[in-house]
Order: structure tokens, then C-alpha cells, then sequence
């Protein structure tokens, strides 16, 4: 059993280092890109030492890695959340999950500038940038489904291809945004896309 200090085991104070660390890390990310990122600078953001931070990572881009699949878990958390509403139509449904994730990326710049600008940077970042793209086109796709006449028959690989282009599109408008270009509101935008998604959900 952890020995108790300060109210809290073992255990718990390695989570809370842990979430500092990732705190620090998306901060620091965002504000310095890859490149200006050291371990040091997100030592100093988390207030912590360099040796707690290699207990928790081994490297810069294990720290970065973590901070990418913690914002593809909360676009996933997002969208089930959206996508749960009862009572709620296809066409509403779609609404409410493009206007979430909208809203997600926005009140938030940090997550464009880390998760799909920065994570440019290396080859093992960029598989990584996919998950987060797969996190906006799997639930896409099943969006258009929904929003097919006849869902039971229409074709699975055109609705994945359809949310695939979609949502790269998406993205280059969170980017667009992110450098104080935003494409349009983001109300027009999300009326624009669900027509989008509708329209591809038919060729389907």
C-alpha cells in the first residue's frame, strides 16, 4: 500500500506530476512550437524537476505523443457526447456534433496550434496528427449514414472516402483560424458543413 503524505498515496501524486506535466506541455507546445520546446521549458511550466518528468516520459516526443492522444480522446469524448442527445434528428445530430467540435477547437486554440499544426513536425508525430484526422472522419461517417434516405443501404467506403475529404477540409479551417484567418462564423460554418455532409451522404 502507498504511503500517505500530504492527504494523498503514491499513486495519486504520480497522476497529478503526471497531469501537470501534460498541462505544462500542451501550454508550452503551443506557445513555443516543436522546435522552441524543451524539456527544461516544460519542467519550469509544470514546476517540476527533470527527473520527474523522465519518470513520466522519455522523451520530448513521448511528451508531445501523450498530449496528442489526450486531445483525440477529448474529440472522441466530444462527440459522444453530442451525438447522445435523445429526440434528436439525423440532420440535428450533425448539427450539434460539427457545432461541439466547433466550439472545442476554438475556445481552445492551443489544441489546433498542438494537435494538428505542430504535429506536423516528425514522422511519429504525424501518425499521431492521423488518429486525431480518424477521430473527425470515423464519426463523420457515421454522421452521413444516418443522414443517408436509405441507410441500411448505403455504401460504406464512399461515406468513409466522403468523411475523410470533409474532414481534412475541417481542418484546414481550424488551421485557417488558429492564424486569425478564420474562413467564416462559426455558425456558417457549421450550417455549411452539415449541407456538406448531407449532400456527400446522398452519393453514398
Amino acid at each position: 500500500m502507498s504511503r500517505v503524505y500530504a492527504g494523498q498515496t503514491g499513486e495519486q501524486r504520480h497522476a497529478q506530476r503526471r497531469a501537470r506535466l501534460l498541462d505544462a506541455g500542451l501550454d508550452t507546445f503551443a506557445r513555443d512550437g516543436w522546435e522552441g520546446t524543451t524539456v527544461a521549458g516544460v519542467c519550469r511550466a509544470a514546476q517540476l524537476s527533470p527527473r520527474s518528468f523522465y519518470e513520466h516520459f522519455p522523451s520530448r516526443e513521448a511528451l508531445f505523443v501523450a498530449v496528442a492522444e489526450q486531445l483525440a480522446a477529448e474529440v472522441q469524448r466530444v462527440v459522444r457526447e453530442a451525438v447522445s442527445v435523445e429526440g434528436a434528428s439525423p440532420e440535428e445530430r450533425a448539427r450539434g456534433v460539427l457545432r461541439a467540435l466547433a466550439s472545442l477547437f476554438t475556445e481552445d486554440p492551443r489544441l489546433v496550434r498542438v494537435g494538428l499544426i505542430e504535429s506536423l513536425a516528425t514522422p511519429a508525430l504525424r501518425a499521431h496528427r492521423a488518429r486525431i484526422l480518424r477521430s473527425l472522419a470515423e464519426p463523420g461517417a457515421r454522421l452521413m449514414r444516418a443522414l443517408h434516405p436509405d441507410p441500411p443501404r448505403a455504401d460504406a467506403r464512399s461515406l468513409e472516402l466522403s468523411a475523410f475529404v470533409l474532414s481534412g477540409g475541417i481542418v484546414e479551417a481550424l488551421m485557417a483560424a488558429a492564424e486569425g484567418e478564420p474562413p467564416a462564423t462559426t455558425e456558417t460554418l457549421v450550417e455549411h458543413l452539415a449541407q456538406l455532409y448531407a449532400a456527400a451522404a446522398r452519393l453514398a
